[in-house]
């Protein structure tokens, strides 16, 4: 049994692997919205810690190896194009996180507002202030280096929690940007040893010193499980029979060793990385699903579910303490689905075209300022 080198690694319908991706994301964002869901209504004990690992921190297990995949993934294709530079990843990143993230927490400001005017409840009014709001937009909450502990280590806004891993994924994307075209050397390269510098204290952070956090430990290097897994699987085609030993002894393994409560031990980050690759491999090489209009549907707003959930939930709590129970349950869950529905598809399903808007205007601006600027005067 041999590994073959190939030229590149298949991301469209021609096999099972895009529709496996989408599927991966619609998951996880489901295990986040359906775990936490689990707890505020307490329903489902049995699939809850101690008897099973919190189903939502395994959903953000997966959604960092998949970003750590999909980023290297458009940064090794992408730059193919000489013309391709920070700026334009700058910017579609940009459009992908803020086209979901604005709307979510205007959702959260009308959401908390009215769970504080009905019930006052100081966890959420602690953090609804303007600055909050302002430190969440600029992807502060999850920050960690020089000054995390004096000026920019804040906390997410209002009840919206789950913006802690988003501003981890931001710093990120930012560092692996920033280090790529340095390395590549294209662009104004040199002046992106200033992110670099910057936004590469967090993913250090939960590289190595994050060990003490609880949660979160090691969630960069999770991400570049992923980047890894994009990297093997570019340059070599794995057998299938492998590709599914792979998959299967990887999940075995992970669920072997993963304690309930203490799903962010790095101990078990090898194993679930090795479950996905085996899994994306396997997927190169069937063709049994291809597209699917549903599993794209529900992956396409899962970044917003998982903006928007956490806030639904926790005001239908506090305004109704004493509700709980699986109707209540299956309602709160299925709203979030279809709130994040509705709001995605005017936002976050619009954000190529945010990004193609964002990218002509510089262009529309000099071809104006160059038609008045010829303009003869009187």
């Amino acid at each position: 049994m041999v590994w073959k080198l190939k030229e590149m690694l298949a991301l469209n319908n021609t096999n099972d692997t895009s529709v496996t991706l989408d599927a991966l994301r619609a998951v996880a964002a489901q295990m986040v919205c359906v775990g936490h869901g689990l707890v505020y209504f307490q329903v489902g004990a049995a699939a809850r810690p101690p008897y099973l690992p919190s189903m939502q921190n395994v959903g953000v297990l997966l959604f960092f190896l998949m970003s750590g995949f999909l980023i290297t993934a458009t940064l090794v294709r992408k730059s193919s194009d000489p013309d391709y530079t920070f700026a334009r990843y700058f910017v579609d990143r940009f459009s992908r996180i803020y086209s979901g993230l604005v709307p979510a927490l205007a959702f959260v400001v009308v959401v908390d507002w009215l769970t504080i005017w009905l019930t006052a409840e100081p966890t959420i009014l602690r953090y609804y202030d303007v600055p909050t709001l302002l430190a969440s937009l600029a992807m502060l909450p999850g920050y960690h280096g020089i000054y995390d502990q004096t000026y920019l280590q804040w906390s997410a806004f209002g009840s919206a929690s789950p913006l802690w891993t988003l501003g981890i994924e931001w710093q990120i994307y930012m560092f692996a940007g920033a280090l790529f075209f340095i390395v590549k050397r294209r662009g104004l390269w040199l002046l992106l040893l200033l992110p670099l510098a910057f936004f590469g204290q967090t993913p250090i952070h939960y590289l190595t010193g994050s060990l003490g956090d609880g949660v979160g430990t090691g969630l960069f290097s999770l991400w570049l499980g992923g980047a890894a897994t994009f990297l093997l699987l570019n340059r070599f085609t794995i057998p299938p029979l492998l590709s599914a030993a792979a998959a299967v002894l990887g999940a075995g393994v992970y669920c072997f060793r993963v304690v309930p409560g203490n799903e962010y031990a790095m101990s078990t980050y090898p194993a679930l990385a090795l479950a996905f690759a085996g899994l994306i491999a396997l997927s190169q090489r069937t063709a049994m699903v291809r597209a699917s209009s549903s599993v794209r549907l529900v992956a396409d707003f899962s970044f917003t579910l998982y903006l928007i959930h956490h806030s639904l939930m926790s005001s239908v709590h506090f305004i109704f303490p004493r509700a709980s129970g699986w109707a209540l349950f299956i309602v709160v869950v299925a709203a979030a689905n279809v709130l994040a529905w509705a709001i995605a598809r005017h936002c976050e399903m619009k954000h190529k075209k945010l990004a193609e808007w964002l990218l002509t205007q510089p262009r529309r601006l000099l071809r104006r300022a160059t038609y008045v600027g010829s303009r003869p005067i009187g």
